[in-house]
């Protein structure tokens, strides 16, 4: 009875020492996005976040409780979509870009707390809804400096400098 369970010991170490091994060496292939969703009240509930890849793929998540976590592919560009479901907000994008060289094995989460705009405070014209349709940022990661930035900053500034002549933030 003890043989066997030597054995059984010893194949569970045969088996397990080398997974471990191999696991920590394994790339993430996924960039973690973790955040929270407010307006000028507070916490906003029942957000669709819609992930738009651009291969095509679309994916939809509810954050029920204001919070989300977000696991996007590397090597992708990314839109999210941040939709109230009540309908009495503006839908907020943010662009990402998540591609990566291969050497790189793991970028840190992102934090991305979303401000959403509500629709009675900021009665924005017809013809300048179109500009909500555009993303506020797009991100991207720059592996020297280990920060995330917005690479077009530029058109960014153009985008929210329009928004915040409607006193949206």
């Amino acid at each position: 009875m003890f043989k066997i369970f030597l054995k059984s010991i010893l194949l569970i170490f045969i088996i397990l020492i080398p997974s471990l091994f191999y696991s920590q060496e394994k790339k993430d292939t996924r960039l973690h996005i973790k955040g929270k969703t407010f307006n000028s009240t507070g916490k906003v509930n029942d957000v669709s976040i819609r992930i738009v890849h651009d291969n095509g793929i679309v994916d939809t998540i509810l954050s029920k409780d204001g919070k989300y976590n977000l696991h996007l592919e590397f090597n992708h560009k990314i839109l999210l979509e941040f939709e109230c479901m009540d309908e009495n907000h503006y839908t907020k994008r943010i662009a990402f870009n998540t591609s990566i060289p291969d050497k790189i094995k793991k970028i840190p989460f992102f934090d991305l707390t979303i401000n959403l705009v509500e629709k009675r405070l900021w009665n924005i014209k017809e013809n300048d809804l179109d500009v909500l349709d555009l993303p506020v940022a797009y991100l991207n990661y720059d592996f020297q400096k280990k920060i995330w930035f917005d690479k077009n900053a530029k058109y960014s500034r153009v985008i929210n400098k329009k928004i915040k002549s409607y006193g949206i933030y």
